[in-house]
């Protein structure tokens, strides 16, 4: 192979199957009310709030998967509406690879950026994961896991289904932004993407839910607090084998200045820029107010 696949390889490529799976995931995952201003503010057009706002975060470890890589994830998502349904517009997703950050974010538009540590641990009658990056831990959950699932459960994640095979599960909608600027700094490759994306959340016998905590911290890189924890309705933990559907463009931002506030998250680059911009700002007896 000399950077170039033959013409075998490609056909092997296009016969393999178009969904990650995810086999033996262990997650703790939280469901929490936030703040409805917060929510608005974050969700781009034309995405819309949910009368209850409404978060999710979920700090995963996961030793199998479909396309060979063995990695951590957490996630932040907020409750948003696409004309009628209801799904996740995913806020951040820290991970420890390579490969799932590259894959996740170029091929759908998750908001991935390597962490420096994610862990998920047992810690008495409590499971606690952590994500750190930059030095900062941006994203705490607790849980303590007291009773079994119960079916309806799942319906706090989203719309309760049955898979090919029979299995119950939870069909976990995403609402992702996929875009990328221009080699001259002026425009948008294309106009941002919105894309809708599935996946299935399958538990096994051992997923208990029960009480806990999260806790979200913003660092210049990371604003994750703006999403803050008002009252925890649902925590979990156990283990998942959950698939990754192919994702839909079910539309675009014509828009693109009102989807240029939401356009710079996917690096740290913006955490800088504004620094360096704010530090040679000449001072002003007056300075604008910046809304939070």
């Amino acid at each position: 192979m000399f950077y170039a696949l033959s013409r075998t390889e490609l056909a092997r490529l296009q016969s393999a199957s178009k969904q990650a799976e995810f086999t033996g995931a262990e997650m703790v995952i939280a469901i929490y009310r936030t703040d409805p201003v917060a929510v608005e503010m974050i969700l781009p057009p034309p995405l819309k709030p949910t009368p209850q706002a409404t978060a999710a975060a979920f700090i995963g470890r996961y030793p199998q998967t479909s396309f060979g890589s063995v990695y951590n994830e957490g996630a932040l998502f907020v409750q948003a509406r696409f004309g009628a349904e209801v799904g996740w517009y995913c806020v951040a997703m820290p991970v420890d690879d390579d490969t799932a950050m590259i894959g996740g974010r170029e091929q759908f538009g998750f908001p991935k950026k390597m962490a420096d540590r994610i862990t998920l641990e047992a810690s008495g009658s409590q499971v606690v994961g952590r994500v750190q990056r930059k030095g900062c831990e941006i994203l705490r959950i607790e849980v303590e896991p007291s009773a079994a699932l119960a079916p309806h459960d799942l319906s706090a994640f989203g719309p309760e289904a049955v898979d090919e095979n029979g299995h119950s599960c939870a069909e976990i909608v995403s609402f992702l932004f996929k875009h990328f600027p221009s080699p001259d700094y002026k425009r948008f490759d294309y106009l941002p993407r919105m894309v809708r994306q599935v996946t299935l959340f399958r538990p096994r016998s051992d997923v208990r839910k029960g009480t806990g905590r999260v806790v979200v911290t913003s660092s210049p890189c990371d604003p994750l607090g703006e999403v803050p924890v008002e009252s925890v309705t649902a925590c979990f933990h156990g283990t998942w084998d959950n698939t990754m559907l192919p994702g839909k463009v079910v539309g675009r931002a014509w828009n693109v200045g009102r989807f240029l506030p939401h356009a710079f998250f996917k690096t740290d680059a913006i955490a800088f820029l504004l620094g360096s911009t704010e530090s040679k700002a000449p001072q002003d007896a007056n300075p604008p107010q910046r809304s939070h």
